[in-house]
């Protein structure tokens, strides 16, 4: 029989006890990647872990009391590879249900705070961006492709550091990585031509604020939409989305350039009405 490597049989055993530690609700969560991980104390003898799928185990070993581990069962196969991406997403739903515990008051205050976004001005920003759609959507291609794999990998980074519970969320939606990252291009293109908009001159704070908190609102009610209880909250894709927004803040503050009129939208069309408004 193959042995496994002691890497693989640590990271089952980090995935079990983290599942042991959450809450009912969260430890279904953890076998979202396809990988099915259980442990079980054995009186007077250790732990045993299994692992695989939902209906068939690949590995089956024992922790022993004095530590030594005795491998049953051990298949090498495909179901490997979802190790290290369910022992990251167990990490981040630990870090998610102890996240609240640990924040500062200011910050635990605004997260369940409910959001008050005005629509008229959410509405003006709209009519803006289209006033400007080709100065928009030229500026936004003007990064290409390199531009937007830089802003979803800040983007997911800090969603990761910040707001773990919105992080987790996201990467268990049901629209997949191909509607995720739709949903991602979508909202950050959104962010920062608004951002854009503003280093233009083109609409003020207070337009700027409300627009980035309707599309943290927006990315929120999808997340919710696709994840059955999903507890996202608009502020935390806001706060992420707005540092967007400062990049296209800086990117249309250009010294020289006359700051007039006002805006239009990119090639993700930032200059759609606002859903559900």
């Amino acid at each position: 029989m193959d042995y496994p490597s002691e890497h693989l049989l640590s990271s089952i055993e980090e995935i079990a006890t983290i599942k042991e530690s959450l809450s009912l609700g969260d430890r279904s969560l953890t076998s979202a990647k396809g990988l099915h991980v259980h442990r079980r104390d054995l009186p007077g003898e250790g732990v045993e872990y299994t692992a695989g799928g939902r209906l068939s185990t690949r590995l089956a070993f024992v922790k022993e009391l004095s530590g030594s581990r005795n491998v049953k069962k051990y298949q090498p196969g495909g179901w490997e590879f979802k190790v290290e991406e369910t022992l990251e997403l167990s990490r981040t739903l630990k870090r998610a249900s102890e996240d609240l515990k640990n924040w500062p008051p200011e910050k635990t205050k605004i997260y369940e705070s409910g959001e008050t976004i005005d629509a008229e001005l959410v509405n003006r920003v709209a009519e803006i961006n289209m006033e400007h759609h080709e100065d928009n959507s030229r500026q936004w291609r003007l990064g290409g492709l390199p531009r937007w794999l830089e802003l979803r990998k800040r983007f997911l980074e800090e969603l990761k550091t910040e707001w773990p519970i919105e992080y987790a969320e996201l990467q268990l939606n049901r629209q997949g990585e191909k509607g995720i990252s739709k949903l991602l291009q979508e909202h950050i293109a959104k962010a920062y031509v608004t951002g854009y908009m503003y280093g233009r001159g083109w609409i003020s704070p207070e337009e700027l604020t409300q627009a980035t908190m309707h599309l943290g609102d927006v990315v929120a009610n999808r997340v919710r939409h696709g994840f059955k209880g999903a507890k996202s909250r608009g502020i935390a894709f806001a706060d992420v989305l707005a540092h967007i927004a400062v990049l296209g803040t800086v990117d249309g503050s250009v010294p020289g350039k006359e700051k007039e009129g006002k805006p239009e939208s990119p090639e993700t069309k930032p200059e759609d009405k606002p859903e559900g408004k």
